[in-house]
This record gives structure tokens, sequence and C-alpha cells, in this order.
């Protein structure tokens, strides 16, 4: 089922994208009835979904230029040229049509052999069977005769699909023509949480270098500040202040959202819900100089790395280089800044303004450190309990656990899946909420009462997932998902909607308690689905025993009062007491 519910994702997606598709490219718009058509688009999207997310091409047309694949490809399907890096991707992709075949069927060995990678590159104008390469390979041919250093370039070969574990990279690379400095292959389960699973988060904007232009006097003295940091245990921080210019900021936080986010509690959804700072807004917006750099308090950037040059042929500018920047303080500032961006036809908003932005390189053990320079100055707007947790390595773990092992999307983050669900990638219903989590490991517990009423903060006080395996966490989702999916939604009528003939006031009031029972009796027995009807069959007796209960009473004015009794004092011991003596 966790096979299904991960494949049924990745063709969501690869359909979404394939109907982005013009019309007149026919192979992502085919017969649905016709399956090896139906096979070619999901292959032909899965590498747009590849170089979306590995080299940030978002554009349809531009990637869809770079893929070759078709009669007379010689083996190759793709190619990306990182003029950056001086590195030429050449890439296969294979696609599996059933769940189970994506991630265990090994590609038959004879495809490794039709990849003419080598003759390709070598500028041949056909195949060893005599059969012409197609405009697009001959297209991907000039472009490396237009490189006038391709001596100090390298190729890499990127195989999407299931290689056999027989077939090592050495034999992948000599295979293919030994024109490869190097290899990568990503197996279905690669695909699923290294492609598919960052693109649904949106974070996948991996750029590792971004440069902003900072002004600077005419005497060519930057307006920045360099210094040192002895930190504990030996460790150290180089540090960087300097002043920004607001656009530089805008446009980086609208272009890379949450991957420029990841060490921040919140995501930019989650930024977004606590709405646009007005004061930021107005500052920005209604003001001719410079007080913006006076009145914030700046953001502060953790990166790897940080060059300076000011010999940019640009009186009075200069240029900072970051590599992989990461907001862990000032979010709300930056957002505000992309929104005004995104909003504003007019720029020159942003003309002579500037944000104080402090740059810090941590070396050594960056995680404690980020974590405590994120809890000193995220103050603008008060971090929520579930906001400071998102980036508990535990939770990371969860999250990453769930979905390999069970297909189950933990939003850590409040939001992280926001766009996926607008561009109905994920239905809402499928993500869990990480509160309700919360409240699962305290059913888990026992804790019914608690699980029930407890507030966002003490859920997140002292949560700890000790004791409980990822599947006992996955089991009580299954639960609860059943037990919630009884209550029907769409009716108004309050006694069919939480079936009261069949489970009094347990649907409207106690769900949990509900799934803890369910959840005892798994414990012997596997199939939910008689636990369900053996606990359903019971609930009403459960009802009438505890009314009866003499340490009840005080439930009692006017009818028993169900509403606080699910979320009261005695409900732990009473249905423990009763599922003890539960038999079938």
């Amino acid at each position: 089922m966790s096979n299904q519910r991960k494949h049924e994702l990745l063709n969501s997606t690869l359909d979404n994208i394939s109907e982005s598709a013009p019309v007149e490219l026919s192979v992502y718009h085919p017969d649905a009835e016709n399956v090896d058509a139906q096979i070619h688009k999901y292959s032909r999207a899965q590498i747009h979904l590849f170089l979306r997310v590995r080299f940030c091409l978002l554009d349809f047309n531009l990637v869809e230029s770079q893929i070759t694949d078709g009669t007379g490809d010689g083996g190759l399907d793709a190619y990306h040229i990182d003029e950056e890096k001086k590195v030429i991707y050449l890439i296969q992709s294979k696609y599996k049509t059933t769940p189970d075949g994506y991630l265990n069927s090994d590609v038959d060995w004879r495809e490794f052999f039709k990849m003419e990678l080598d003759r390709i590159v070598r500028g041949e104008a056909g195949s060893l069977s005599g059969n012409q390469y197609s405009g697009k390979i001959q297209a991907f041919q000039q472009k490396i005769r237009n490189i006038t250093d391709i001596a100090r370039w390298n190729y890499i070969l990127i195989y999407l699909g299931n290689v056999p574990s027989a077939i090592t990279k050495e034999n992948l690379l000599s295979i293919s023509g030994g024109v490869c400095q190097d290899a990568e292959v990503l197996h279905g389960n690669d695909l699923y949480n290294h492609v598919l699973i960052p693109y649904l988060k949106r974070d996948f904007y991996n750029k590792e270098d971004f440069s902003f232009e900072i002004y600077i006097n005419q005497e060519r003295t930057a307006n920045r500040i360099r210094y040192s940091v002895d930190l504990a245990d030996g460790e150290s921080a180089e540090v960087q202040l300097c002043f920004v210019p607001t656009i530089e900021i805008a446009r980086m936080m609208s272009q890379y959202r949450n991957s420029i986010l990841q060490y921040n509690p919140r995501c930019y959804v989650g930024i977004r819900n606590t709405g646009v700072n007005a004061d930021i807004k107005d500052s920005v917006s209604n003001t001719d100089h410079n007080e913006f750099s006076l009145l914030n308090n700046g953001i502060t950037i953790i990166c790897n790395e940080i060059n300076y040059n000011d010999n940019t042929a640009q009186r009075g500018r200069a240029s900072i280089t970051v590599s992989n920047p990461q907001i862990v303080n000032g979010g709300q500032t930056a957002f505000t800044l992309a929104h005004l961006y995104e909003n504003n036809a007019d720029r020159s908003i942003f003309d002579n303004k500037e944000v104080l932005t402090k740059f810090i390189i941590i070396i050594g053990n960056r995680d404690d450190m980020i974590e405590k320079i994120s809890d000193a100055t995220n103050n603008q707007n008060p971090i929520k309990p579930r906001d400071k947790a998102s980036n508990d390595p535990e939770m990371i773990k969860l999250q990453a656990e769930l979905f390999d092992q069970f297909g189950v999307l933990l939003e850590r983050k409040q939001g992280e899946f926001f766009d996926s669900i607008k561009e109905n990638l994920i239905d809402k219903k499928s993500v869990l909420d990480s509160v309700l989590l919360m409240r699962l490991l305290l059913v888990h517990r026992g804790s019914i009462a608690r699980a029930r009423s407890a507030s966002e903060g003490i859920l997140f006080k002292d949560y700890s997932f000790d004791g409980i395996e990822v599947g006992e966490i996955h089991k009580l989702i299954q639960i609860y998902n059943k037990v919630s999916n009884l209550e029907q939604q769409g009716e108004r009528d309050g006694n069919r909607r939480y079936q009261v003939d069949i489970w009094g006031n347990g649907l409207k009031y106690g769900q949990l308690a509900i799934t803890y029972a369910i959840y005892q009796l798994s414990i012997s027995n596997p199939d939910l689905d008689a636990c369900l009807s053996q606990v359903q069959s019971r609930w009403s007796d459960f009802e009438t025993t505890i009314a009866n209960h003499e340490h009840n009473h005080n439930y009692f004015s006017d009818g028993f009062d169900y509403a606080n009794y699910y979320k009261g004092s005695t409900i732990d011991r009473d249905l423990s007491e009763y599922m003890s003596n539960f038999s079938v």
C-alpha cells in the first residue's frame, strides 16, 4: 500500500508536468488506452521532474530543448550543460508502470549497450548501424563544439532507473563508451526520496552560489564589517556584516522560497500566514530615503562561504557571492520584501533602500549553533511550539521514515506542501498535520484526555518518540483515519453525521478514545477493520457503563456531559479498565 501511495504521488506529478506541455507535443498527451505511449510520456516527464529539481530548470520549453529522446537518439534521452561547474550531464530515463516494478524491477542489461555516448560526443554523424543521428543530437553536438575550453570539462552519466546490482559504476562507465568521468544512478526509491519529495515540498532550489550587489563609497570601502568569533570546544565562526539592497533579498526570497529556509523554524507559507508586516511594507513603499536600514532588525544568513570583490567595473558597486545561503532569522522581513517584489510592477520602491544582513560561516558543529542563533534572534513574531519543533532532528528523521516506509506525508513545517496541494498534486486530507501526530503519540501512551484537550504549547513541550517505532505511529495514523472517515462530513443532521445510533457520542467527542481502543485490540489482532468492528459493537455499552460509575457523577447536568467527559480526568482510567475486560 505504501509503494502504491508513493507511485500515485509520482504519477500525479508527472501528469501535471505533462499537462503543461504544448498541445502540439503529442508525446505528452497520448491516448489513455495506449499503454506504451503512456510509459513513454511518464519516462519523458520524469526527465523534466529530475531537471527541475536538480538544476532548477522550471521552464518547460527550456527543459524540452535538452531532451533528445526519440528515433536516432543514440541511446541518449537528455543532457544538461552546467557552465558554472563545467560539467555535461548525459541522462537516460526508464519508467515502470507498477509500484513494485518501479522499485524492484531491474532494467534489461541489454538496454545499456544501446547507449552510443562515445560516438555522440566524438562527433560521429550516425550510429554503428549506419542510421543518422537526430536533429536534436546534432544540435547537442554543436553545443559541445561551441565550448572553447572543452578540455577542462567533465562528463557525468545520470541513470534514472533500477540498474542491476551486478553492474557496478565502473561497468556502467565502460559500457557507455568510457567518455564519462563519473556516473550517478537513481533507483526508484532514490527518485521518490530525493527528487519527488523535494519537488512536493518546493525546497529543491539547490543553487549553490547566490550573488548580492552592494554599494561602496568613492574610497572603495564597502559598507561591511568582518570579524571572527571563538566558540566553545575549539569551534569558531566567521561573520560579515553589510547592508544589502532590499531588492537583492527580495528576488532571492521570491525565487528560492523554502530552499533558503531549511534552518528556519517556518517555511515560506508559514511565514506568509503571519501576514505581511505593515511597518516593513510602509518603510519600503512610502519613503524615498534609506530609513529602512535603521528601522529594521536585519536578516541573519548561515552560509558555507563568502567571497567579496569590488573590481566589478561599476563605480560605487561591489559584489558578494554567498555559497548555500540559509535564512535563520529575518524570514518575515525577507518575505515582505518578496511580496512587494512580486506584487509591484514599479521596482523603484526598492531604490536606495538597504537591509542590515549578517552572514555567518560556522566552523565546526553547525546544528547546535544554528538552533541557538535561531532561538535567540527569531523574536519579530513569536515562534509557535510546532515551528520550533520542526527542525528537531528526530522530527526530520520521522518525516523521512514515514514517507520512505509508508508513503505518508508529514507536514513538519506548517504549509510546506501548500503549493503541491494548490496544484492538486496532493490531497490536503492525505497530509498528516504535526499537531495531530503529537495527539496520536499521547494516545499511544494512553493519555486520551490530554490528547484531546492539550494546547499546541503543551503538545510540543515535552514530546518524545522514545519507545515507539515508526510502524506503530503509522498504525495509529491508519486507525485514526478509519475512525475520522466514519464521520459523515457533508451531513447536516448531527445524529446521522456522527452515527449516534451506533457510536453514541464517540464520533462527536471521542475519536481519539476510539482510536486508542482499536489500537489496543490491534496488538493481538493485525486486522484493523476487524478491530474497528469489535469496538463499534461495544461502544454504546462503554458509554452506558461509564455513565453509571459513581466517580463520573460530576458530569451529570441535564444529562451526561460527554463533551467534557472525553477530555476529563476519568476517561483514561475508565477506557483502560474497560479494554482490559474486553472480550470478542
